[in-house]
């Protein structure tokens, strides 16, 4: 699956030149959530945490905090496909173990 990680830092526009901001469906399925113009989880109307980034089919999900990949209670990136999990804190790759030391 295609990674985010590149943006990081980086402010999304609309073709229009617009700021991004809302929940977007791109590429027949990907849900991406934008908050003024950065990546960022949402919460439903229940408030259950909603990643970033999300396939569809559960396959790729990316947990993002205003712009960077973030997520404290688990991996921010889960790929089932491709096999692999990262471990992001404030947009730093960060080992499983370290993350409870870094909060």
């Amino acid at each position: 699956m295609k990674s985010f990680r590149s943006y990081q830092h980086r402010r999304i526009l609309l073709k229009e030149g617009e700021v991004a901001d809302g929940d977007y469906i791109i590429d027949g399925g990907m849900t991406v959530r934008v908050r003024d113009g950065y990546l960022s989880d949402a919460e439903d109307e229940d408030g259950k945490p909603l990643p970033a980034i999300a396939a569809e089919d559960g396959s790729h999900t990316e947990h993002w905090r205003n712009g960077v990949l973030h997520c404290e209670i688990g991996p921010a990136v889960i790929d089932i496909i491709d096999r692999y999990e990262e471990w992001w804190l404030n947009g730093r790759q960060v080992q499983p173990s370290q993350q409870e030391q870094d909060k």
